[in-house]
């Protein structure tokens, strides 16, 4: 794919979206080795100029594929932020850690894809310093949910809410690079609710 082919014209409406279907069945079959845009055109019956209309390069595309696959964590993260504080600590974690797990295993595929190429690697190194994207934006937003906890009092007041943020950030990602590798049989059986009940003693007031 050229990142330096112009855009033109106006596609039709629906593309956009079956060109990141078609994407991200590529990246599932057969990684980036064949995710040229005459493939990516082909599969989702689109004319390859669009694809640079509506993604403009690569990283562009890659990245409308992830940005796809946000609203799951973040509707969990808002209806959570919602209910002010009104919901149980074990559970909201739970709902979290699992919504965050289900983000990575859609989105590992395309990680892949980025650290398989020196080009984009590079590229997204760049652009995630300056536009805050990446997988930081994930502990960012638990951080920030730890500290309304620590603020309402539910959990105690020298939480280190950035770590906590980090370890919750790293378990997920784990969990899915582990289930893409292996299949379900590839993580402990009981899910994240095992991890939230061993971490969940260290969070609370003592």
């Amino acid at each position: 794919m050229t990142d330096n082919s112009r855009r033109r014209g106006r596609p039709a409406t629906g593309v956009r979206e079956a060109v990141l279907a078609a994407t991200e069945e590529i990246l599932a079959e057969s990684g980036v080795a064949r995710l040229s845009t005459k493939e990516i055109a082909k599969r989702a019956s689109v004319a390859e100029s669009s694809i640079f209309y509506h993604f403009n390069d690569r990283l562009g595309l890659l990245k409308a594929v992830v940005d796809t696959h946000r609203p799951g964590f973040r509707q969990t993260l808002a209806e959570i932020r919602a209910g002010g504080g009104s919901g149980e600590l074990r559970a909201d974690l739970v709902a979290l850690l699992e919504s965050l797990e289900a983000f990575y295993l859609r989105i590992t595929p395309i990680l892949a894809a980025v650290q398989s190429d020196g080009e984009l690697r590079g590229r997204f190194s760049d652009r995630g310093a300056s536009e805050e994207i990446g997988p930081r934006r994930g502990v960012t937003a638990l951080a920030e949910y730890l500290d309304a906890e620590r603020a309402a009092g539910r959990v105690r007041r020298d939480l280190d809410s950035l770590a906590i943020a980090q370890l919750l950030t790293g378990v997920a990602f784990q969990r899915a690079a582990l289930i893409r590798l292996s299949g379900p049989e590839g993580v402990p059986p009981g899910g994240v609710e095992p991890i939230v009940d061993a971490l969940l003693p260290s969070l609370v007031k003592p």
